[in-house]
Formats: C-alpha cells, structure tokens, sequence
C-alpha cells in the first residue's frame, strides 16, 4: 500500500508528484479548501517502500495509483500530476480513464524521451547505483526552484532537498527507466474527454511554457496558464498563484 497524505474533505484531488521527490512537495496545495487532498508517494519514494512488482513502468504507478484511490472510496477524481507525475495521469487516463472527472498537468509534457534524454537518464541510473542517491539529488534540485528562490534558503528549498533525500536508490532506479520506456502521450490528450489545466512555471528549463500551451491546444477542452518567477516546480515556488488557478479552472468543472 502506498503512504499517502489524505487530508481534507469534498471532491478528490489525487496528486502524484515528480522524480526524485514525494508527496511532501504538495503541503502548499493543502490550503485549497473546499477538497479532499489524496497524495500518494510512488514505490521507493517518501514513505513508501520500494516494490519492483509496481515500479517497473509508469503503467504500474498508474495502477499503484488507481488501486490506491479506490481503497480510499474515491471513484472519480481530479488528477493532477508534476513532471513525472504528469506521465502517471497520462496512463491513468489510459488505464483507468473513469477515474478521471478532470486533469492538471504541472510542469510536464506528453512527449516521449529522445535518445538523447533516455541515454542521459541510464548514465544517472549507473552513477545512482554506484554512488547512491545523492547523484540523483545534485543534478536534479538545481533545477526545481530558480536560483533567486534556491539563495533565499526558506521553506522552500528545504522542502524540495528532504523529499529528494527520502528516496531510495532502487526506487530512483526503477523510476529513471520507466520514464524512458514511457509512451509519446500526444494521442491520449486528444482523446480526453474531461477537461485538462496545464501548468508551467515561467522559468521551468525542463518543460518550458510552451509545453503547457502545447498540451492544452491538443485537449479538447483544454486551457493554460503560465506562473510568473517559477522554475520546474512552480507549486511550490509560488503556490498562492497556482492554487489560484486550480480554483479558477476547478470552479468550473461538473
């Protein structure tokens, strides 16, 4: 079973976070009221131990997810997912479409690896097994919040480096392939039926804005919104303005 936060009470947000990180990255979103919270951390991550049998592909953290949704008595859900996370709501509206009553996407893409992508991630995959899971840690926090918010030190910093530091080294392992096996998931937008945010924070290098508006032109009912002084995790390098957002297109859902 997957550790969770489940918090609050109303309709269900499930929140799948990214890699190398946690479901503790989502306390800032804790503050949209009017919402049940459910946050699971992936196998490996956070406090949830690492199982091979459901971390091979990103198709068995969506149906990780899935099972994990269902046994806290939630049919239908918003899914809302960051970076990697955003790969598993891709699947989950694949696999377990039903579930889905309305998509956020913050801070991904629905494009597949590159070789050049895939090759950089087995390189870290190695040096992860070697070195441990700092690796993971030095080369990916640089790039979560921008170096203005990083040189500031607060809350924000400290929350994104202790939910890296909680991953294990076969939990960043497994994850690093599945990312690279996963799909090109430009068709599974098309074919969305609910309707789809997609977020990104103005500075992200990873998934620029572009992708975002990319996204949401292939949704049928899709929109986008670009949050201002914020790199790749812009839920909690500004997450007044992206619950801002969330409510504005949440208000609107069925």
């Amino acid at each position: 079973m997957l550790s969770a936060i489940d918090k609050g009470t109303g309709p269900a947000i499930v929140w799948i976070h990214g890699f190398p990180l946690s479901s503790a990255i989502f306390e800032p979103q804790l503050a949209i009221h009017g919402r049940r919270h459910l946050a699971p951390d992936l196998p490996g991550f956070g406090g949830t131990p690492f199982d091979g049998s459901a971390a091979e592909t990103i198709d068995a953290y969506a149906d990780a997810v899935a099972a994990f949704v269902r046994s806290r008595g939630v049919d239908r859900a918003t899914l809302a997912g960051v970076s990697m996370g955003g790969y598993v709501v891709f699947s989950l509206l694949r696999r377990h479409a039903l579930l889905a009553s309305s998509v956020i996407l913050v801070d991904t893409r629905e494009t597949a690896d590159s070789d050049e992508a895939r090759a950089g991630r087995a390189a870290m995959a190695d040096a992860v097994r070697r070195d441990g899971t700092g690796v993971a840690v030095s080369q990916m926090l640089p790039k979560m919040l921008t170096p203005e918010t990083a040189a500031l030190g607060d809350w924000r910093i400290d929350t994104v480096r202790r939910a890296m530091e909680s991953a294990s080294v076969d939990g960043v392992v497994a994850a690093l392939a599945a990312m690279a096996a996963r799909p090109d998931s430009a068709d599974t937008l098309r074919s969305a039926t609910v309707p789809v945010l997609a977020i990104a924070g103005a500075l992200d290098t990873i998934t620029p804005p572009a992708d975002a508006e990319r996204m949401a032109g292939l949704a049928r009912d899709g929109q986008h919104v670009v949050i201002a002084d914020a790199a790749h995790l812009s839920n909690v390098e500004q997450p007044a303005e992206l619950n801002r957002a969330v409510q504005a297109f949440l208000a609107r859902v069925p």
